[in-house]
C-alpha cells in the first residue's frame, strides 16, 4: 500500500496559467491590392519577431564541460545568494562540496542575507550597481523584479542542449504545478528558474483529543464547523476541568481569559486567497503584452470585485463569530503552533515547512490535508522559492551554476532536501528513493507531515500559484491585513477591501 500511495504523487496535475490570445489588425483600408499584400507581409513579419521574444535574458552561449574542466582549481566562482538559516546552509554546503570534487575549477561560496526581503533588496540593489550573484532564490513576484531590467536568464537553452540539458523524461520527472511557476512570465513559457524549496499548508490535530472524544477529522468545511461545534461543546462541559487529561492542561482557565479557539490558520495571506479558489472566486489576474509578454510590473486585482469571493470570506467572518476560528493575531501570538502546543487550540493550520515548531506540544499531533468547499474546489496553495542565474554572469559561470543546479535537483538529492529540511521533494521520482520511503516509515514529525501531503496528489487537489508581479507581494500584505481585521475585529467585509485596494493603489 505504501508504494501505491507513493506512487500517486507521479499523477499529480499541472495547473494551468491561462494567457492572453493576441491578433494583429491591419487598419490600412487602402483599396490597392499591392499595398495590402505589402502590409499583410509586414504584420506577419511583425507577428514572427513578436513571437521571438522572451521575458528572459537568453544572449548566452552554453560553454562546454570539457573548458569548464580545463580551467584552473577554483578559477570559476559561483555565489549563491541563500536566506536559509543553518540547517539548509549546511545541506547545500554538502551539496557544494560534492560538486566541487567532480568539478575542481568551481569554487561555490554561499552568499547568505538574513531573510527574504532582505535577500531581494540586495539583489536588487546589485542589479542597480553592485556585485550580483551568480545564482539565488526567489519567489515569483522577485523574479518578475528581475526580469524588468532581463536581469536573470532564460534557462532554455541549457534545458535543449545535448551535452548538459535534460531529456524529456527528466524534465517531466519535475511536479508540474512546480515547473509552471517558471513558465509564467511569457507566452512561450521560457524557464526563468526551477523549483527548489518547496512546501504547502496541512492540518495539524490534537490526536489525543479526537480519540478520546471519537471526533473524525474534517475534510470539508462544512464538517469543519460540525466538529468545531462538538468541540466547543465538549471543553465547555462542566465535568472537564483544568486537570481532567495531561494533554488539556488549564482548559477551563483559558475559556475563562478568552484564550482558546478551536482551530488557528497561520498565514492570513495564504488564508486569503486559499478561502477565494476553494469557493470559485478570483484572486488577481497578469496582463499580457501585445507581444505575448507578461507585464511585470502590474496585474489585476480581482478579489474586491468578486462575487464568489465576497462570499468566501463572509463564510469565514461567520465562523470566526462563532468562536470556532481565527487567526494567531486573535489571540496575540504569531503562529497557532503556540496555541496547539499548549492545547488552546485543537487544530491549527500552518506550513509543512514548519513541523518542528510543533515538537513541544503537549498532545500527540497528527496531519491532515486542509478543509476544502467541495470535491470540485480542492485547492491547496504551493509556497516556497525557486532557483535562478543571474544574466551579469560570464559564460562559464553560468554553466558552473546550472550545473550545480542539477546536481542539487536529482532525484536523490531532492529527496534528501526534503527529509534533512521538511521542504518537499520537487521530482516525482524523489518519492520512490528508498531513503525517503524508509523515513515516510519513521516516526518523526516530519515524515507525519509528508504522508499527510501526499494525499494531496493521491486525492486530487489542486496546487496553485496567483499571478506575480513586481510589487504583488505588497497585495498580498494588504490582504492579510483585511482578512485580520475582517476576522479578528469583525470588521465590515466590503469597506476592509475597499481599503486594502485603497493602499495597493
Amino acid at each position: 500500500m505504501k508504494k501505491l500511495l507513493i506512487y500517486v504523487l507521479l499523477l499529480v496535475s499541472a495547473f494551468v496559467l491561462v494567457g492572453c490570445s493576441n491578433t494583429n489588425n491591419n487598419d490600412d483600408n487602402n483599396d490597392d491590392a499591392n499595398n495590402n499584400n505589402q502590409d499583410n507581409n509586414q504584420d506577419n513579419n511583425q507577428q514572427q519577431e513578436e513571437n521571438k521574444i522572451i521575458i528572459a535574458d537568453d544572449s548566452y552561449t552554453v560553454e562546454t564541460i570539457e573548458n569548464l574542466k580545463a580551467q584552473s582549481a577554483g578559477s570559476v566562482k559561483v555565489s549563491f545568494r541563500i536566506p536559509f538559516g543553518t540547517t539548509i546552509q549546511d545541506v547545500i554546503r554538502e551539496f557544494a562540496d560534492e560538486f566541487q570534487a567532480e568539478y575542481p575549477s568551481v569554487a561555490i561560496e554561499l552568499d547568505v542575507v538574513s531573510g527574504y526581503d532582505d535577500m531581494k533588496k540586495a539583489t536588487i540593489q546589485d542589479i542597480n550597481g553592485g556585485v550580483v550573484p551568480t545564482m539565488t532564490v526567489g519567489y515569483p513576484d522577485h523574479f518578475a523584479e528581475y526580469l524588468i531590467s532581463k536581469s536573470i536568464i532564460s534557462l532554455d537553452k541549457f534545458i535543449a542542449s545535448e551535452e548538459v540539458g535534460y531529456s524529456v523524461e527528466e524534465l517531466e520527472d519535475f511536479l508540474p504545478g512546480y515547473v509552471q511557476e517558471n513558465r509564467q512570465f511569457d507566452n512561450k513559457g521560457s524557464y526563468v528558474g526551477l523549483p527548489f524549496n518547496k512546501s504547502t499548508e496541512a492540518l495539524y490535530y490534537n490526536a489525543d483529543f479526537f480519540e478520546q472524544y471519537n471526533l473524525k477529522v474534517p475534510e470539508t468545511w462544512e464538517e469543519f464547523e460540525a466538529v468545531a461545534a462538538q468541540i466547543m461543546e465538549i471543553v465547555n462541559d462542566p465535568a472537564l476541568t483544568d486537570s481532567t487529561y495531561p494533554w488539556f492542561k488549564g482548559i477551563k482557565t483559558s475559556l475563562a481569559n478568552g484564550e482558546f479557539i478551536p482551530c488557528l490558520y497561520d498565514s492570513g495571506g495564504n488564508l486569503f486567497t486559499t478561502i477565494i479558489h476553494q469557493f470559485g472566486g478570483e484572486y488577481t489576474n497578469s496582463i499580457y503584452k501585445s507581444n505575448g509578454l507578461v507585464d511585470v510590473q502590474r496585474g489585476t486585482l480581482k478579489f474586491n470585485t468578486s462575487p464568489e469571493a465576497l462570499t468566501a470570506i463572509t463564510y469565514l467572518q461567520g465562523i470566526a463569530n462563532k468562536g470556532y476560528f481565527n487567526m494567531p493575531d486573535k489571540l496575540n501570538l504569531q503562529y497557532g503552533s503556540a496555541a496547539f502546543n499548549t492545547s488552546n487550540a485543537i487544530m491549527n493550520i500552518g506550513s509543512t515547512g514548519g513541523s518542528s515548531y510543533y515538537s513541544s506540544a503537549i498532545c500527540n499531533m497528527e496531519v491532515a490535508p486542509i478543509p476544502y468547499k467541495d470535491a470540485d474546489h480542492k485547492y491547496v496553495i504551493q509556497q516556497g522559492t525557486n532557483v535562478c542565474i543571474m544574466s551579469a554572469a560570464s559564460d562559464l559561470e553560468k554553466l558552473a551554476a546550472w550545473l550545480f543546479i542539477k546536481h542539487m535537483l536529482t532525484p536523490e538529492n531532492t529527496a534528501e532536501f526534503a527529509v534533512r529540511t521538511g521542504y518537499c521533494p520537487v521530482r516525482s521520482s524523489a518519492y520512490n528513493d528508498q531513503d525517503y520511503l524508509d523515513y515516510l516509515d519513521s516516526i518523526q514529525i516530519g515524515a507525519k507531515v509528508h504522508k499527510a501531503i501526499a494525499r494531496y496528489a493521491s486525492e486530487g487537489w489542486n496546487y496553485f500559484v496567483d499571478a506575480a508581479w513586481a510589487g504583488s507581494a505588497n497585495v498580498r500584505e494588504e490582504c492579510e491585513a483585511a482578512i485580520a481585521t475582517i476576522l479578528c475585529d469583525n470588521a465590515n467585509i466590503e469597506q476592509a477591501l475597499k481599503d486594502a485596494v485603497g493602499r495597493i493603489g
